[in-house]
């Protein structure tokens, strides 16, 4: 990341400086990665050219309150991966308590009583053993598959995260430019106290 001073009419790309009130000058300018961040006597002024939203942006400098750099991810995969976590949890939890408790085992060496009513008792005890077993089987898999979701969601979250300037603004939501390189706090103080100083009056 580099920061330059120089006017904004002498940038290589004019098109930020064609968005310039009469009248209103450059006091500071940085470059951040594929951004310009320009603070000029009226305004904040950002300008992504290759951008995925919006390419230009300003707030009016009273309106600027502050300059962070904030480390920001996707906080629904953080809420999925939570809930896929807790419920695999649970079923993977329930399916290994069924097969470790003897259950299985002990139903399957039941045999009906020989005067029992009917031949309904002896095809429920006969049944029930690989009911059980299969509903093992859904517990155990069922639960490592949202486990192993819950574990793809969070990498999914940690991908996500990035680095970004933030310029909070009164009334509005921030303005968020990606960075990455270690000097973007020192940009953010210095755009600070550039946004501090004292504005000239507008002229136009």
């Amino acid at each position: 990341m580099t920061t330059t001073q120089s006017p904004l009419s002498q940038a290589t790309d004019d098109r930020l400086s064609q968005m310039l009130f009469q009248g209103e000058e450059v006091e500071e300018e940085f470059t951040v990665e594929g951004a310009r961040v320009a603070v000029t006597t009226h305004r904040v002024l950002v300008f992504t050219p290759d951008g995925d939203g919006r390419r230009f942006d300003h707030a009016d400098r009273p309106n600027v309150l502050d300059a962070t750099v904030e480390t920001t991810g996707s906080d629904s995969y953080v809420g999925w991966g939570v809930r896929s976590g807790v419920y695999g949890a649970v079923l993977f939890g329930g399916g290994v308590l069924l097969q470790t408790s003897g259950i299985l085992d002990s139903l399957s060496g039941v045999t009906p009583p020989e005067d029992a009513p009917g031949a309904g008792i002896a095809q429920l005890v006969s049944v029930l053993p690989k009911a059980l077993g299969m509903l093992t089987t859904v517990l155990l898999v069922g639960g490592g598959l949202l486990v192993v979701g819950a574990l793809a969601l969070v990498a999914l979250y940690f991908s996500s995260r990035e680095r970004e300037l933030v310029i909070e603004r009164a009334g509005r939501d921030p303005m968020r430019v990606p960075v990455s390189d270690d000097d973007a706090e020192d940009v953010a103080r210095r755009l600070r106290a550039a946004v501090g100083t004292g504005s000239k009056p507008r002229s136009d």
